[in-house]
């Protein structure tokens, strides 16, 4: 049914299957804001903090940690600029994390395709090489106490990252995003963006629409699942 998804209802503040339109007939400027307050930020909260925990219990999840950030990232940047791709995941960083500190105007681009892609696609950070300079990556669970420049570069050129400190900028971050759905100036196209993004990422996939080197095996499961 791929005029159906599973949308969220700020009535009962919960999901359920409905159709495109009758979801967007009831959605409204305040059920944006309460999915990204009750759901999203709650989410991305109790997922990096019971990991954060048990990382300084047992020192494991190094990669872990990042790596549960970035899918949030990823979504929001979806949901602010109407349309799931890296661009606008990049763009959702330089606006508001940018309002935490000003050094993620600048390197948005590094952290994003750097480790947010190296860590979802091939298990490591990236490094780069730029006019025959290389840029590196180092994560540190160390807590960062100066915020500037060399609080994130290393001499040698490797951009620092610091999950926990990642993690309560992204909190920070959210927060100007969801009280800029009150400023008459930006909401209309902020809700228009979060509207058309929250649809096409919570629709129902037909077998048809699967890449066709995958779909013979989502048939097979399929298949052994029929009910």
């Amino acid at each position: 049914m791929p005029n159906h998804i599973y949308g969220y209802f700020e009535d009962d503040d919960d999901f359920r299957p409905t159709t495109k339109k009758r979801w967007g007939n009831q959605f409204k400027i305040s059920g944006a804001k309460k999915y990204l307050e009750n759901h999203l930020l709650k989410s991305l909260e109790n997922d990096f903090k019971v990991a954060h925990r048990s990382f300084k219990r047992k020192n494991a999840g190094f990669f872990a940690l990042p790596r549960i950030i970035f899918p949030y990232i990823t979504f929001l940047g979806a949901l602010y600029g109407g349309e799931d791709k890296s661009s606008n995941a990049m763009e959702f960083m330089v606006e508001y994390l940018g309002r935490v500190d000003k050094v993620y105007k600048s390197l948005a681009g590094l952290i994003y395709i750097g480790y947010r892609h190296g860590l979802m696609h091939t298990n490591m950070p990236k490094l780069f090489v730029s006019n025959r300079r290389w840029y590196g990556w180092h994560i540190t669970h160390a807590p960062a106490t100066v915020r500037n420049r060399d609080d994130f570069l290393t001499r040698s050129g490797s951009l620092i990252m610091y999950p926990h400190l990642f993690y309560k900028d992204l909190c920070k971050a959210i927060k100007f995003y969801i009280s800029d759905f009150d400023d008459t100036n930006r909401q209309a196209l902020l809700f228009e963006n979060f509207k058309k993004s929250f649809i096409e990422m919570a629709k129902t996939q037909s077998v048809k629409e699967t890449p066709k080197d995958s779909r013979r095996f989502l048939k097979k499961s399929l298949r052994y699942l029929k009910y």
